[in-house]
């Protein structure tokens, strides 16, 4: 399983790179970086396990939604027709706001459980600009896919007694895939673009990595950028 996934990383990263050398034949390509908020709700279920008479939600609390920074970094490349092929790399944190459990020693223990996750997308986008204004508008669509990075969450670690309890809703799965969709409006300023987008990304992936609880995440955010023309940027002071 390890072994796929890495293949599909190296697919993923190839299928990129072949785009871009493609699209940089091309002018309008940009260069974009942006920053907002992003706020994500995880929808759990649980399952009946066969040796068990209960379920573990009946008696651990938490708490699915998440607020998170939301940052990218990506390149615009010029399809033709006000069509744009947008792909890049983003940051974002995912999990469980907080997972509560009281024991039969009536010991209260209570741990977040979450994860930092370094993504790439890829959305088909189609962008307009209002005659004879510096105003513009884009929408767009695609896959994303995420990576989880960092340190494992601490709702892991918790006491032996409660860990049975806390661990199905705290240990994310390492790759998850999702639906991105995007709108939002552009201003001409300078030799660029100043822009505010709405993001909605539905997730298709079980993020919790449990036999009997399974976990799907939804978000929406809200991010502001700048976009640069390729042709504009200069790594050194010659001019030709």
């Amino acid at each position: 399983m390890q072994i796929l996934k890495y293949v599909l990383m190296k697919k993923l990263f190839m299928g990129i790179l072949l785009v871009c050398s493609t699209g940089f034949l091309q002018g309008q390509n940009g260069l974009s970086f942006s920053a907002g908020y992003l706020y994500t709700h995880t929808s759990v279920a649980e399952y009946k396990r066969p040796d068990f008479n209960f379920y573990i939600l009946d008696y651990v609390s938490i708490n699915p939604n998440r607020s998170s920074v939301y940052a990218s970094v990506g390149i615009n490349l010029d399809l033709g027709n006000r069509f744009y092929l947008s792909t890049g790399m983003n940051y974002q944190e995912m999990g469980i706001t907080n997972i509560s459990f009281t024991d039969t020693l009536n010991t209260f223990y209570s741990y977040k459980a979450n994860k930092h996750y370094i993504g790439w997308s890829l959305l088909l986008n189609y962008h307009y600009r209002f005659r004879d204004s510096r105003f513009g508008i884009f929408a767009g669509a695609g896959p994303k896919i995420d990576f989880a990075i960092g340190y494992i969450s601490v709702a892991e670690a918790a006491p032996f007694r409660a860990r049975d309890f806390m661990t199905p809703f705290a240990r994310f799965n390492v790759v998850d895939f999702s639906i991105a969709i995007e709108a939002g409006a552009t201003f001409q300023l300078g030799p660029g673009n100043l822009f505010a987008r709405l993001n909605y990304f539905q997730g298709l992936s079980d993020v919790l990595k449990n036999d009997y609880v399974v976990g799907k995440t939804v978000s929406f955010g809200l991010d502001a950028g700048y976009t640069l023309p390729l042709d504009k940027i200069r790594f050194s002071g010659k001019k030709n």
